[in-house]
């Protein structure tokens, strides 16, 4: 009897045990199942998704009309972390994906090296940037067996019309170490986030960076992405675009003018003070710059001698030469020891001063002359005599109310302020009292240490054109803003109207009959720049309509000879175009007017 009572108590309290145990797991159940499921599916998916960063895609590029210049296109790499470099050996990923796609190795290990080298935090290197399909096929199908390694999509920029905008619009690049500074860093950037480097792409890069997101992927444990749907933790914002003054037509006939010469050529619209177009050559091909390539391939294309990254627009210096000649006669007129009519001692092929002789261009000698004349014919020996009735302040007093000596945009950090040199400047380098009356001369036909650069001389062409009135070149319309207007000019009104009549002689009887364009009148001066290292330089800066300027133009040739001859009929030419893209024809007084082709490759072909 005690027996089955003591069988039954332990009966009971393993029952009781049992059903508390299933009461106790059945609790828990509904804890994990119900009140904490929220908690526990977060885990779960913390420990099946990764977070990736997801770039905005930059705002795109256009010219004035909407035409479009710079976009993006997607591509993928293929990455793997940035361990496997460490680990590369006969049987690793590493090895396995070089052998598969034939990549050269000591060339390919050189690479991803310097990856690290530039941003020593990296956590992914580009194995192979902007894979084939078949390589992306060939990742994606042994999956398995390439743990880490992933094929990554990206947004590329393109540069549609390569050459033509290149100096510009700039480039794009991967962020250095540099960039990174936080004191240069307001956007937060990381390793391997694209940034503007140059130009309008750097200058505007607040606006066309835009702001990427972060969103979740479902891996699996090899890393492989296996989710069908992304979570969004942050939407991705584009940027914003950028339509340039610049026209894409009027760009490339400035391009075609020039062809394979060394030289740039500016065209302002003198109600604006827009740059209509602006081309510098040699150029380079920006998309290079959106692709990783070797230090060796680098190092070759910034030692090129052609310098195609140089901009000669803006950071080219040069003496203006006789185009100057305006300035020094403004000079004359307004310190009142000439007027529009003086004559000087006649020109006998140049002018002596102390025991130096300064010769005048035309070696025979241009005779008596005046004041018109000798602007006209360019005549260097009437300009020498009004030197030496000025001081070289006064000469800088008038070169600097026209802009010279300054820079004049900020799109380009690189620009050049040239040289407009005043009694301190040359005090400063030779020594006070140590420089004779003798440079007087040399700046007064625009030579000697005089330095200018084509967009100074453009805005000069359009001040001249306007009376002063034409803001500091504008290279971007939207986003629009605020135009810097110029101080009023100093020189009379009667002044300003005879150097623009003058001008417009100087195009119909004078040294510039080659820039005139049949039906238009254009006024403008040539000059030719003497160059110790070769040929002359050909300047030539005009304006048209004369009656009612339009636009205003400045080109210069390296090496290439005098301005009437070589950089004149180019002007004349890129005028042609310009007054036909306008609609302008209803201008002309009559005549059949010159076609230029604007068919070549090398200019209009856009980029697939």
């Amino acid at each position: 009897m005690d027996l089955d009572r003591d069988l039954l108590l332990r009966n009971s309290i393993f029952k009781g045990v049992v059903i508390a145990l299933f009461l106790l797991l059945a609790v828990n159940l509904f804890r994990m199942m119900v009140t904490r499921h929220d908690y526990y599916r977060d885990q779960a998916l913390e420990n099946r998704q990764v977070r990736f960063k997801v770039p905005a895609p930059r705002g795109r590029i256009m010219d004035r009309h909407g035409t479009l210049l710079a976009d993006n296109m997607f591509i993928a790499d293929i990455t793997l972390g940035r361990s496997s470099l460490s680990k590369a050996g006969p049987d690793s990923t590493l090895e396995r994906l070089m052998l598969w796609f034939g990549l050269p190795r000591q060339e390919t290990l050189a690479r991803l090296a310097q990856q690290l080298d530039r941003t020593h935090n990296r956590r992914r290197l580009v194995l192979v940037p902007n894979a084939e399909p078949a390589q992306i096929a060939a990742v994606e199908e042994r999956g398995r067996q390439l743990p880490g390694v992933r094929v990554e999509s990206r947004s590329r920029r393109r540069y549609i019309y390569g050459l033509l905008f290149a100096h510009m619009i700039g480039h794009v690049g991967e962020v250095t170490e540099a960039d990174l500074d936080t004191t240069r860093n307001p956007f937060g950037y990381r390793q391997g986030d694209i940034i503007g480097k140059q130009g309008v792409e750097a200058a505007f890069e607040s606006h066309l960076r835009g702001e990427g997101g972060v969103k979740l992927e479902e891996v699996n444990a090899s890393g492989r992405i296996v989710g069908r749907q992304a979570v969004w933790l942050n939407q991705v914002s584009p940027g914003q675009d950028v339509k340039l003054a610049i026209s894409l037509s009027l760009q490339a006939a400035m391009a075609e003018i020039i062809g394979d010469q060394i030289a740039c050529g500016v065209a302002i619209a003198t109600n604006t003070g827009e740059v209509l177009a602006a081309y510098s050559n040699p150029s380079f091909d920006p998309d290079l710059m959106t692709v990783r390539f070797s230090s060796q391939d680098w190092d070759k294309l910034v030692n090129d001698p052609a310098k195609p990254f140089f901009n000669r627009v803006v950071q080219a210096t040069y003496p203006p030469a006789s185009i100057y000649k305006p300035i020094t006669s403004l000079a004359g007129l307004m310190a009142g020891v000439v007027d529009t009519n003086t004559f000087l001692e006649p020109c006998n092929g140049g002018w002596t001063l102390g025991d130096r002789y300064f010769k005048c261009w035309k070696h025979s000698g241009h005779g008596p002359i005046d004041h018109a004349g000798a602007m006209i014919q360019s005549c260097d020996t009437f300009y020498y005599q009004l030197a030496l009735m000025l001081d070289i302040d006064q000469l800088a007093v008038a070169a600097r109310a026209f802009g010279l000596g300054r820079t004049c945009s900020s799109i380009f950090p690189e620009e050049s302020a040239g040289n407009v040199p005043d009694s301190q400047w040359y005090n400063d380098r030779f020594g006070e009292g140590k420089w004779t009356r003798g440079v007087m001369l040399n700046n007064a036909i625009g030579q000697g240490e005089l330095l200018v650069t084509p967009l100074q001389m453009a805005l000069f062409t359009a001040r001249i054109a306007t009376g002063g009135r034409v803001p500091d070149p504008v290279f971007v319309i939207s986003p629009g803003t605020e135009p810097v207007i110029p101080e009023p000019l100093p020189f009379a009104t009667e002044h300003m109207d005879w150097i623009r009549h003058t001008l417009r002689d100087v195009v119909a009887v004078g040294t510039g009959k080659a820039g005139a364009l049949e039906g238009i009148p254009v006024a403008g001066k040539t000059g030719t720049a003497q160059n110790p290292h070769g040929e002359d330089h050909a300047w030539f800066v005009c304006y048209a309509p004369a009656d009612e300027p339009e636009v205003a133009f400045a080109i210069i040739v390296e090496n290439a000879g005098h301005g009437g001859s070589v950089a004149a009929p180019l002007a004349s030419r890129w005028l042609e175009h310009y007054f036909r893209e306008g609609g302008m024809v209803d201008r002309r007084t009559g005549g059949n007017s010159t076609s230029l082709s604007l068919q070549g490759d090398q200019v209009l072909e856009a980029r697939p």
